[in-house]
């Protein structure tokens, strides 16, 4: 990766053919010399973060987008859940109404982190916190971070030279969520920063959410909800997640499995269908569903697990999702302790 006076060359998404645009501003050169191999798969993830990255170097600081969204694409704290309906990790990120704590807890907090292989090498981790300041009010707060490593500057070669090049991105969210009847209602201030090598930016967004239970009198659950929704659209991409499920077997309360679907769409980037189950039994938890994403002109599908125990307000989870393009699958944990 290097300056360059004119142009800006990058690689297609997991395809080996160079694109370049015409560009007055100094921009970076991203160049694959051979085709992709499989061997090849850890060097070309690099270069795909670092020519995604390069965008923000080649277009004027006025149109840019602040960098880093891309790592916000993956599933943190999700654990094969469905975004909109995600209750497992507090916090409330994915959707600010699933914030809101049940009526026998005061309080929540938990940690949640994910890793993908070291082809891609990035790496999620978010701490977050709920608290109960009325009957039907919560208070939450979170903190998230991405970041992709061994993202080296290079030549015409991939021989390297300096340091690494800093890519990632940090999201502080505070929000609220209320319930009335069977309708849970969240809203969330959030404020994404980001940094590119010695560049740094930032912006500010607000989120909402709704939780709508037993539909029409059925026992169809409703969750809507936007992700990264900002004033600044030019220099964020927002998601909107809509999911629905109902149960398919329910035992009194110790046994409850649902199935449903969920829809998201980012815009400019894709958009993702997935087809979930959840279950509960007694302190145990387990989630299933198949994805089929839509990104940039590529088509893939991918098995996301959950699995989790709860005992004595604490909650402990695993999950795996497969990967694509022949990079191995990602894995999460997940750790949340309620206080009553």
């Amino acid at each position: 990766m290097r300056q360059a006076g004119s142009k800006f060359c990058l690689v297609g998404w997991f395809i080996p053919v160079s694109k370049c645009t015409s560009n007055h501003a100094s921009a970076v050169v991203v160049r694959l010399t051979n085709p992709l191999q499989v061997d090849n798969v850890k060097y070309m993830s690099r270069f795909i973060f670092a020519a995604l990255a390069s965008i923000s170097l080649a277009i004027p600081a006025a149109a840019q987008q602040v960098p880093g969204r891309d790592l916000l694409d993956f599933p943190l704290g999700l654990l094969a859940e469905p975004a909109p309906l995600s209750s497992r990790m507090t916090g409330g990120v994915w959707n600010p109404a699933t914030s809101m704590l049940s009526s026998t807890a005061r309080a929540e907090f938990g940690f949640a982190g994910l890793t993908t292989p070291q082809e891609q090498g990035v790496r999620l981790d978010m701490i977050a916190g709920s608290l109960r300041i009325r009957p039907a009010l919560t208070a939450s707060l979170s903190l998230a971070q991405a970041s992709v490593s061994d993202i080296l500057r290079t030549e015409t070669d991939p021989q390297s030279f300096g340091g690494e090049i800093r890519y990632g991105t940090t999201l502080l969210s505070a929000g609220v969520a209320a319930t009335r009847g069977n309708v849970t209602a969240g809203a969330a201030a959030r404020y994404r920063w980001a940094a590119l090598d010695t560049e740094h930016s930032g912006v500010f967004g607000v989120d909402f959410g709704a939780i709508l239970d037993h539909v029409g009198g059925s026992p169809v659950r409703l969750a809507l909800s936007s992700f990264l929704l900002s004033p600044s659209r030019s220099k964020e991409a927002p998601t909107y997640l809509a999911a629905a499920d109902l149960p398919i077997v329910r035992r009194d309360s110790s046994l409850v499995l649902r199935g449903g679907y969920s829809l998201s769409h980012t815009d400019g980037r894709g958009r993702e269908g997935y087809v979930f189950t959840t279950t509960t039994y007694h302190q145990f938890d387990a989630s299933a569903g198949l994805a089929e994403t839509s990104s940039f002109g590529n088509h893939d599908r991918r098995l996301r697990l959950g699995v989790g125990v709860r005992h004595a307000g604490y909650t402990v989870a695993i999950g795996r999702e497969d990967g694509a393009a022949g990079v191995g699958a990602s894995y999460q944990f997940l750790l949340t302790r309620v206080i009553r």
